[in-house]
């Protein structure tokens, strides 16, 4: 037996590019899922960049009539874009490995054993011993026997990992951001401690 012939009946072809497939099509799921992330926590309905308004007070010196100078407080408004403060899932894969072991393994032997009862020679027979009533006659022909035993392992590995943040949503975030200005609301106030 060769021992290739264990292996003409393996579809390698769809064992190894199964596997390979399935990764492939669990990375378009990924940045589906990055799109739907964007499209759903990033935009509102009308299509625009969902913002998040924040309210907060600074400290301000505020200049009074008579030239002294009084600590007080400016309320500030603060439009951010909500994606720029979470993270966006960006998982990419990022190794895969595949693991295909099989193992066979074959003996076979052959057994021959003669019958002194059946066979003819052309030799005159020599002087026969004393019949022995009890003794077992001996067979003849071949027995043929084979014994195999087959094993496989079949193992696929694979990592993914948060990728880095794309080009293109990277510029996007830094237009977003240059955006960002603290908006002053109303008159500054004095704080009633310093009157």
């Amino acid at each position: 037996m060769s021992n290739k012939e264990p292996f003409k009946g393996l579809p390698m072809e769809q064992l190894i590019g199964a596997p390979l497939s399935a990764i492939c099509e669990g990375q378009v799921m990924m940045a589906s899922a990055t799109k739907d992330y964007i499209e759903s926590v990033g935009l509102d309905e009308n299509n625009q960049v969902r913002m998040i308004d924040f309210t907060f007070q600074r400290p301000q010196q505020i200049e009074q009539a008579d030239g002294s100078i009084n600590q007080g407080v400016q309320d500030v408004k603060v439009s951010v874009p909500f994606i720029s403060i979470v993270s966006v899932p960006t998982l990419q894969v990022d190794s895969a490995r595949i693991d295909f072991t099989m193992e066979v393994k074959s003996t076979e032997y052959m057994e021959s054993k003669q019958n002194g009862e059946n066979s003819t020679t052309s030799t005159p027979p020599k002087a026969s011993p004393p019949l022995n009533r009890k003794a077992k006659p001996t067979l003849i022909g071949n027995v043929t026997k084979k014994e195999s035993a087959s094993a496989a392992t079949y193992k696929v590995e694979v990592s993914a990992k948060q990728g880095d943040t794309p080009e293109g949503l990277s510029r996007l975030m830094d237009i977003l951001h240059r955006h960002i200005t603290p908006v002053e609301i109303g008159d500054p106030k004095i704080l009633k401690n310093n009157q």
